[in-house]
Formats: C-alpha cells, structure tokens, sequence
C-alpha cells in the first residue's frame, strides 16, 4: 500500500485507502449484540402489592408506605410508574384489581377517573396483613392486590412498550445498567457502520484464499487502526489450523484466525521494543513454535503493517471477523483490549461472544473480565454480494 499523504483532509486518505484496498464496499447494517446480563434479566418478574386510592388522598397514602418500606424494600422500581390511572392499566391488570371491588361492572367511569393505583411494594418486604393495618387509617377498608412486574428496568424503548402492555406502566430512562450505554453504541456505530462492509469483505477474501491454498478454514480476520479519522488495516490474517498438522483432528486451534491476527500485532510491538533494545533476544530453533504469527500469504504480507499507537496491544484497534470468534479467541480479544468487534456469521454452538445463543457465554461484556469491548453483528443488506451460506456451525472459529 501507497504512503498517506500528510497534509491531506482526513477524507481523502479515507479514499486514499479504499482505493488501494481494490475491493468493493458492500452495505450492510451493525446489530449491537446484548450482554449476558441483558439476556438472563429479560422479563425477569417480581410481586408486588397495588391498591386503589382516591386521588386526593394519593400522596398521604405514597408517604405512609415510604415510612414503612424505607428505599422501596431494597429495590430499585424508578422505572416503574408509581401512580397509574385505569385507564393506562393493561387489560388483564384493570380486570384483576377490578374485581376486588364491590359490583365492578357497576362502576362508572367518572369513579374511575377520580382514583389511582398505587404500585406499593414487594410482597417480600412487608405482609398483606401488616399492609392492611397500616393503610386502613386512611382506606378504611383497602383492598390489597398481588401484581407480577418487571423488576428489572428496560433495555430499549421496545421492551418498555411491550411490559407497559402486558405488566404495568414501564418508562425507559435510555440507560443500560447491563451493558454499555445505548448513545456510545449508536455513536461508535455511526463511525464504523460505513466501513464495515469493506473490511469484511476483505476478511472473506483472506478467508478464501486460506481455505483454497488448504492451509486453514474459510475463516479470516482484519485489524484496524483508526486514527485522526482514518482507518487503515494493520494485519490480516485467514485461518491456518491445518498447517503441519494432522487432519484427524480439530486442527492448531493456536493458528485460528483471530489468534495470528493478534500475534501478528504483537510481533510489531516486539519488533519495535527489541529494535530499541541491545539486550540479547531468546528464539525458539526454526520449527519448534506451533504458533503460525507470521504473514503467510500475499494477501497477508501486503496487510501487514506497523501501528502508529503506543501502548498496550491492540488497545482500541477494530476487528472484522467473517465468523463468530471460538471461546479461546474471544478471550485473547478481550485480553488484547481491542475497542470495536464486528462479525458477520454467528457460531451459536462455539461462539464467545454471542449472549444469545447456546453457550451464552457473552465475554465481548462481562464485568468480571478486566476488559470490555463494544461488539456487533453486520448483516448484509438483501442485495449485498456476501450473503453467502455460513459454515458449518460446529467448528470453532
């Protein structure tokens, strides 16, 4: 690749680039995975207790029970609506708390729009008698229910609508607090949504000529570097797991795609830090390494360049994936603390980063882990070249 000029607007080295690439942008849409903790929360139910209260004796009654249930019982319920008028009550809720009452059928709307039901607490914190004792003071007689409803606040505006319909009046606050927030997703998005159709393309290119030269599966990689508003590849890198190694096997799972990718920006690291140290340099005899760190194939070496970033590894580098990186490249990801991930197939059966599927491990964001990164699918548009048929489901990648 030709040499960026300096003093050119970020634009035109971003043309400058692609134009060197010779592949064809292809379109396509980013589909931001959800966390492990987003999967396991979804419509995660709790009981709580309501009640009728007329409005005017509305807030005295929310005082009476914050006395008795300090900070909700422990729970956070913000995303809840406190006060909920009948006619905002889903169908089957209205016609649970209607029927406490006396001839409910006989009830007129204009009764109605004069009360309130108050979401009051869980069925944990405090008992329906001891409820009823602190409350008749003010509601005589108060008819004490048990809903279900969402413990958990909302991920999206979506499951927000769809609780409202079916649980009780939900507000989304557009905040995660299972994952990264939505606005530094859209945001990171926007920034690599229009590229990303290049870089797998280029993936699937590499990806091919591992699986015809029989040196790997149709698996491929490409890391890039984003700086001052242009990105650029630094290594790319098809699978090789079947180099000097035997066939009846699951092959050199060292020598996966994403594996030499990493190794191959580490080897620049290396190469920059001993290329500015006389200290002597231990090697392995020629051979010795089952690891495959070094560009193979032309389309490789033509990649193959140095990072201009300092630092720790990959630290906020991209990678575009033709498949759903295997649990041991997943880790070495998040280890290598890129900063963006993007796939095109999942591997539900041996995948690491896909919450959703069967193993569910979803490392891309796992608190435990002492890194995360922001990670998607990309799914090409209907007209797009790469559709292709995915590979076999069973393999690691």
């Amino acid at each position: 690749m030709c040499e960026l000029k300096k003093n050119a607007p970020p634009e035109h080295k971003q043309q400058q680039v692609e134009k060197d690439l010779h592949i064809q942008r292809r379109q396509g849409h980013l589909i931001p995975l959800k966390t492990a903790l987003e999967i396991r929360a979804r419509d995660t139910l709790v009981q709580f207790y309501v009640t009728i209260v007329p409005i005017k004796l509305a807030n005295t009654t929310l005082n009476l029970v914050r006395q008795a249930l300090l900070s909700d019982g422990g729970l956070d319920i913000q995303h809840l609506r406190r006060f909920v008028k009948f006619a905002d009550l889903p169908p089957e809720v209205r016609t649970t708390i209607l029927t406490t009452r006396d001839n409910p059928t006989d009830i007129s709307d204009e009764v109605l729009a004069g009360e309130r039901v108050l979401l009051i607490g869980s069925t944990n914190a405090i008992t329906q008698d001891a409820l009823t004792q602190l409350l008749s003071p003010i509601l005589e007689t108060p008819a004490i229910i048990p809903l279900q409803v969402p413990l958990l606040a909302p991920i999206s505006q979506e499951q927000a609508n769809r609780w409202s319909v079916k649980f009780w009046p939900t507000v989304y606050k557009k905040s995660n607090v299972f994952g990264p927030h939505p606005s530094i997703v859209s945001r990171a998005a926007e920034t690599i949504e229009k590229e990303a159709g290049q870089w797998l393309a280029l993936a699937e290119k590499v990806a091919d000529e591992a699986y015809t030269s029989g040196r790997g599966e149709k698996i491929g990689i490409v890391i890039v570097e984003r700086r001052n508003g242009v990105a650029r590849p630094l290594a790319v890198a098809g699978d090789a797991r079947w180099v000097d190694w035997p066939r009846n096997s699951a092959g050199n799972a060292t020598a996966h795609a994403a594996m030499r990718g990493i190794a191959m920006v580490a080897e620049q690291v290396k190469a920059a830090e001993e290329s500015s140290s006389s200290a002597a340099q231990l090697s392995l005899p020629k051979g010795a390494s089952i690891f495959r760190d070094e560009a193979i194939s032309g389309l490789e070496k033509e990649h193959f360049m140095p990072s201009e970033g300092e630092g720790y590894l990959c630290h906020d580098l991209e990678l575009y994936c033709t498949h759903e990186p295997c649990v041991m490249c997943s880790m070495a990801i998040v280890h290598s603390r890129f900063g963006r991930l993007a796939f095109k197939h999942r591997m539900p059966r041996t995948g690491g980063l896909c919450a959703d599927e069967e193993l569910g491990h979803g490392l891309w964001w796992r608190k435990e882990l002492n890194w995360t990164v922001l990670a998607w699918q990309w799914v090409p548009d209907p007209k797009s070249e790469m559709e292709g048929q995915n590979s076999d489901i069973d393999m690691n990648a």
